[in-house]
C-alpha cells in the first residue's frame, strides 16, 4: 500500500469523525433541548416580569428575590430533566458533551456577570443585556459552526446586534429585548427541526 492510499483512507476516516461529530451534536441540540429550552423560557419570563417591575414600580423591592427563586428552582428543575434524560439515554456522545460545556458555561458566565453588577456594584445594571447577549451570541455562533446550522448563526448575530446597540442606549428597553431574544433563541431553532422531520 503506497502512501497516498494510505493518506486518503486515513482522510477519509477523519471525515466521517467530523460528520459524525456534526450528526450527533444536531440530534444532541434537537433531541435533548429540554434543558435549553426550559433555560431560555424562564429566563424570558423573568425578565420579562423584571421589565415589567421596572416600569410599574410595582414590586420593583421583590426583584432580587426573583432571581433567587428563579435561579433556585432552575437549577432544581435542571437537575431533574438531567436525571430524566439520563435514564432514558445513557449513551453521551463527544458533541452532546461539547453542548453540554458551552450550556453551563454560558450560564455561570451570565450569572456572575449580574453578580458583579448588582452585587458587587461594578457597573450599570443595564449594561447586564449588553454583556449577556455577547456572551450568547458568542455560544450561538460556537454551536453554529459545530454544527453548520444558519440559523444559529443569525441568532448569534441579532445577540450581537442588541449588545452594541445597548451599549450606546442601555435603558429599560434592553430587558424587553432580552426577554424576546431569549424566546426566539428557544423556540425558533426548535420549530425549525421540527418542520423540517
Amino acid at each position: 500500500m503506497d502512501t497516498k492510499q494510505i493518506n486518503s483512507s486515513q482522510a477519509e476516516l477523519e471525515i466521517s469523525v467530523i460528520k459524525k461529530i456534526m450528526e450527533d451534536s444536531r440530534s444532541a441540540v434537537y433531541n435533548k433541548s429540554s434543558q435549553g429550552i426550559f433555560w431560555f423560557t424562564l429566563t424570558s419570563a423573568a425578565v420579562l416580569v423584571n421589565y415589567l417591575m421596572v416600569v410599574t414600580g410595582i414590586g420593583l423591592k421583590y426583584s432580587g428575590l426573583l432571581w433567587i427563586a428563579v435561579t433556585l428552582f432552575g437549577t432544581v428543575y435542571s437537575v431533574f430533566l438531567a436525571k430524566k434524560e439520563n435514564r432514558n439515554d445513557r449513551v453521551k456522545t463527544f458533541a452532546a458533551k461539547i453542548l453540554v460545556s458551552i450550556g453551563i458555561a454560558v450560564g455561570i458566565s451570565n450569572i456572575l456577570f449580574a453578580f458583579a453588577s448588582i452585587v458587587a456594584k461594578a457597573y450599570d445594571p443595564f449594561i447586564i443585556v449588553s454583556v449577556n447577549s455577547m456572551v450568547l451570541g458568542l455560544a450561538f455562533f460556537v454551536i453554529s459552526v459545530i454544527q453548520q446550522l444558519k440559523t444559529f448563526k443569525l441568532i448569534s448575530l441579532l445577540w450581537w446586534a442588541g449588545s452594541v446597540f445597548f451599549f450606546f442606549k442601555p435603558g429599560i428597553h434592553s430587558l424587553l429585548f432580552m426577554s424576546i431574544m431569549l424566546l426566539i433563541s428557544a423556540w425558533i431553532p426548535w420549530v425549525e427541526e421540527k418542520r423540517s422531520h
